[in-house]
């Protein structure tokens, strides 16, 4: 059954986690990835944990050993190792985009043109190649050069300041968003190009900027307006807008609800059989008043389970749930009945039960977005060079021999 991007070609030349993820999300969707490293791999393959035939650890045991991480990124994508810094392995790119469809690249703005991959040599080489460049901050401004993390720029896009308790220092994400989100956004946009392309013919350059996919999700609030207005940067588990919301200690861990509903609020306050602060609405439960709330929530909590606490809101039909640990997907019963995890599958884990990656977060009809197991490290160099490039035993010897290829 085809997919929706069948029978596009994709080389990815990305590094760490927004790039390769992207590709990742491309190849679900039917793409054709070709994953191209240099010797030895990208970063993430001396990144723990890693596993082995004596389990998972911190650190690399043996030979056997793999990491963990970039097999979730990798899924779908044949495996290629390519020194493209030397003139053979750039010669070798460049064919191999003869025949590409799409580029994905997360380098710092020069590196292309030091390794002569100019927009201009891409356009000479593929006019319709649709060529994804995913970076910190972009071709254009002040920051252009400056080097990018994940934690850097949620500092620099207002994030981190948003985020944690209004008396305590600005807190990082507990994901890494800003790789997670511009991965999303850039394989959004190389679709969309991909649509223009179907109407003008034409290759072009997909601009992704990490930078801004992060103000994209503070700036979805008017916070240039917060201070004006007398507003706390951050709010911590809480909304300064109604409430009660947050996380609430309960006697076996913490229980997360949000009832910021007038009708909410007053059925948890008759199941608490204080009519008294029903008729509290919205608009009053703030400032001094929310958090008086707070504390008769916290108060409620404090004297139950967990399981009793979600019981009474759901009994009620409250939006509130269990603070469960980041592994719960491995036991929770509504991830298996959505299928969202799937087996890791790399021939290297004997057995793949327990290494579980995400799948593509919905669903499509008649359509399976699933995706195959990432390839041990250039497990298809010789088949794609053969089968794109046209090279031979001989030249493939002599490409390994020089260190080209591995």
């Amino acid at each position: 059954m085809t997919r929706p991007l069948t029978g596009i070609r994709v080389l990815d030349l990305a590094r760490m986690v927004s790039g390769p993820l992207a590709s990742h999300y491309l190849a679900a969707l039917g793409a054709e990835v070709v994953r191209i490293e240099p010797p030895g791999g990208d970063p993430t393959w001396a990144t723990p944990p890693f596993v082995g035939p004596d389990g998972v650890h911190r650190g690399p045991r043996g030979p056997q050993d793999i990491p963990l991480a970039p097999l979730r990124r990798a899924r779908g994508k044949r495996s290629v190792v390519l020194d493209v810094k030397h003139p053979s392995g750039r010669a070798l790119l460049l064919a191999l985009l003869r025949d590409t469809d799409v580029l994905v690249e997360n380098f710092r703005p020069g590196v292309m043109e030091a390794l002569g991959l100019s927009r201009a040599s891409l356009e000479a080489t593929n006019p319709r190649l649709l060529h994804c460049s995913v970076t910190g901050f972009g071709h254009t401004g002040p920051y252009r050069d400056r080097p990018a993390m994940d934690l850097v720029v949620q500092a620099m896009s207002g994030l981190m300041a948003k985020t944690g308790s209004p008396d305590g220092p600005p807190v990082k994400s507990g994901a890494m968003i800003g790789d997670e989100l511009t991965a999303v956004f850039a394989a959004l946009a190389v679709v969309a190009a991909l649509r223009q392309r179907d109407q003008d013919g034409r290759g072009r350059l997909v601009d992704v900027t990490m930078f801004e996919s992060l103000l994209n999700v503070v700036w979805d609030e008017p916070v240039d307006h917060y201070e004006d207005a007398g507003l706390p940067q951050r709010s911590g588990n809480t909304d300064f807008r109604a409430g009660p919301i947050g996380a609430f200690a309960t006697t076996d861990g913490h229980v997360a609800m949000v009832l910021t509903d007038d009708a909410q609020w007053a059925a948890f306050c008759d199941h608490l059989g204080r009519p008294d602060l029903a008729a509290l609405t919205r608009a009053e439960r703030r400032g001094d008043v929310l958090a008086t709330v707070h504390t008769i929530v916290a108060e409620w909590c404090a004297t139950r389970s967990t399981t009793e606490c979600i019981a009474a809101l759901r009994d009620c039909d409250l939006p509130a749930g269990p603070v469960e640990p980041p592994w719960i997907g491995r036991h929770d019963p509504h991830v298996a009945a959505l299928g969202s995890l799937e087996p890791l599958g790399h021939g290297a884990l004997a057995g793949p039960t327990g290494f579980l990656g995400p799948r593509l977060p919905f669903r499509i009809d008649d359509l399976d977005l699933g995706t195959t197991a990432a390839e041990t490290l250039g497990a298809s160099t010789d088949a794609v060079l053969r089968e794109r490039c046209g090279c031979d035993d001989a030249e493939l010897a002599r490409l390994r021999a020089d260190g080209v290829i591995g």
